[in-house]
């Protein structure tokens, strides 16, 4: 599901957010081992999926705010982001995230619940 979500972005249906330090927690995750696999099977490495992100993002200045997630303060910059961007969703994998349920009237979905509510269509 996160490759059709990359599509529509690629097609200008949805819009992407990012914010500069959100890029080192994407290099951080794409370093694991457990997907190095993944990234072979999809013939690329961690920059060129990088570089694919970028294409497809707008990004977004986004200053330090208040501690939200104390479990993982890394996880604020999502929140931060979605703020300043004026997002209608935050779309996450991220137990800490997802037990949120809702930042400031934003509601934070995984995925699947994503394309249900948005893109019904899209769900095999």
């Amino acid at each position: 599901m996160p490759w059709k979500l990359l599509g529509l972005a690629e097609e200008g249906r949805v819009e992407l957010c990012m914010a500069p330090a959100m890029l080192d927690e994407l290099a951080k995750v794409l370093s694991y081992k457990r997907l190095q696999p993944r990234l072979m099977q999809l013939g690329l490495t961690s920059a060129e999926l990088i570089a694919y992100a970028l294409s497809l993002v707008s990004i977004f200045e986004v200053t330090e705010g208040p501690r939200i997630v104390l479990a993982d303060p890394d996880d604020d910059i999502f929140l931060h982001c979605a703020i300043v961007a004026d997002a209608a969703y935050i779309v996450s994998g991220d137990n800490h995230l997802l037990d949120l349920g809702m930042y400031e009237d934003t509601p934070i979905l995984t995925i699947r619940d994503f394309f249900a509510t948005e893109f019904p269509e899209q769900i095999e």
